[in-house]
């Protein structure tokens, strides 16, 4: 006999998803070669393949973000560490306060430093490391799109890189390292 009761208890299914573990991160998106640009806090993002390496990111569908992911095809995935918390908020809501540079590319985004994914995704120059996405495969549901994206490019400061498994990903900023409860 089981002693757990299921059930569809708001309260149940609100604490066993926030014991889930979940990173906290920073998606870059564009709508094409020339923009528009914007970058979004969000926290629903997973590896869901190694072989090609595919990254799925779950993204609300009247998010700016996903209009921009479903006409580019394109996104860049910003890891952070965990002092890095404050950048997260500045990212709650469409970026309009863009800084481009001679070029014509965004250079600063929110009063954040940023650059181009080879493929045009804007992401944060500060950020531990960053994945570009290109999207694969696209499922919706009522309120979110799973966007899977093959991994085409990566970047990664020397710290993410060094030590062991733990000593790397300890620093790693996650969603229970803030106040926030959402991300998508």
């Amino acid at each position: 006999m089981s002693e757990l009761d299921f059930s569809l208890e708001d309260a149940v299914l609100r604490r066993l998803l926030w014991a889930m573990p979940t990173g906290l991160y920073v998606l870059g998106s564009t709508g094409g070669p020339n923009g528009p640009y914007n970058l979004m806090t969000h926290s629903l993002a997973v590896q869901v393949a190694t072989t090609p390496r595919v990254v799925a990111v779950a993204v609300e569908r009247d998010a700016r973000t996903h209009e921009l992911v479903s006409a580019s095809g394109v996104a860049a995935l910003n890891v952070l560490r965990r002092d890095q918390r404050a950048i997260v908020r500045r990212f709650v809501k469409p970026v309009d306060d863009i800084e481009v540079g001679e070029d014509g590319r965004p250079v600063m985004m929110a009063g954040v430093d940023v650059a181009l994914t080879p493929a045009g995704a804007p992401f944060l120059t500060s950020a531990a490391g960053c994945l570009e996405l290109r999207v694969t495969d696209a499922v919706g549901f009522a309120s979110h799109t799973l966007f899977c994206g093959e991994v085409t490019a990566a970047a990664a400061v020397g710290e993410l890189l060094a030590g062991s498994a733990a000593e790397r990903t300890a620093e790693i900023l996650r969603m229970e390292d803030t106040r926030m409860n959402y991300g998508g």
